[in-house]
């Protein structure tokens, strides 16, 4: 797949921007159903595969240019738990790919607004699940909190809660393995701390655009994280997934998408303290 060059812009999202956007993608995603379905009742193929074009670059757009929420959020996060950075940020991620989703621009709040919830929410259940772990338990952990997260996203699919027994199918596991990750829900008195975090979305968003950063990733990496937070337009993959559709072994996409996020942070610090 070919990258996809975002153009540089010395301008904030607005409201109208966001809701600009929005209608885009969702142009987008209607028309690529459109084309899955060969249905060209009401527009050519070409204006098809037009709109959904935009509506990937939409996407882009909406993820990048709210990179530095993501960023704030799981710095503070990081501070008060001790948590990895990098880890809380991949976290964060996913949570403004799931804003991104969800959002409804009819209901009259700005994007970041939103997304500020679904950010901090994935950043603060990982900072508290790595403060209970310990070091000694973190990869259990991880684990945990992988199993949830895809038993999440199968209940949405699916529209029904997916059962231990069907998890364990799918993960190659037992299903009392698969019970015991779903069950590990740790509390501790840090999370009241974490999830008073507050950032103020016109705090992050200023500075360069960070929509300029992600074509200056290497290829490698830059395609992970495309697979990885729905980059493409398509919906956000897990790992594995990840690694069957570039034809990738597991460690090396884990590697890619840790390292292209670390520059991502890398370059936002920078531009922050300049």
């Amino acid at each position: 797949m070919g990258a996809i060059v975002v153009p540089m812009t010395d301008t904030l999202l607005a409201a109208a921007d966001e809701i600009r956007l929005a209608r885009t993608i969702e142009a987008g995603l209607l028309a690529a159903d459109l084309l899955a379905r060969a249905d060209f009742s009401l527009a050519g193929a070409d204006e098809l595969l037009q709109l959904e074009g935009q509506g990937q670059h939409a996407w882009q757009q909406f993820l990048l240019a709210n990179v530095r929420l993501v960023q704030a959020i799981a710095a503070q996060a990081a501070t008060r738990s001790g948590a990895s950075l990098d880890e809380l940020f991949q976290e964060g991620f996913l949570g403004l790919a799931d804003a991104v989703q969800r959002w409804d621009f009819t209901a009259g709040y700005r994007f970041s607004t939103y997304a500020t919830q679904w950010v901090r929410r994935r950043v603060v259940n990982a900072a508290v699940a790595t403060v209970m772990a310990g070091p000694e338990s973190a990869r259990t952990a991880q684990r945990a909190r992988g199993v949830r997260s895809l038993a999440d996203d199968l209940t949405g699919q699916l529209q029904r809660v997916v059962s231990d027994a069907e998890m364990a199918e799918l993960l190659g596991r037992s299903p009392g393995w698969v019970a015991r990750m779903r069950h590990l829900q740790p509390c501790s008195p840090l999370e009241p701390d974490l999830i008073a975090i507050e950032v103020e979305p016109e705090e992050v968003d200023q500075g360069t655009q960070v929509l300029t950063l992600l074509p200056s990733l290497p290829f490698p990496e830059r395609e992970v994280l495309r697979r990885r937070f729905g980059l493409d337009g398509g919906e956000p993959l897990h790992q594995r997934a990840t690694a069957e559709a570039l034809g990738l072994s597991l460690s090396t996409v884990r590697r890619y998408e840790a390292r292209a996020l670390r520059r991502l942070r890398g370059w936002l610090s920078s531009d922050l303290a300049a």
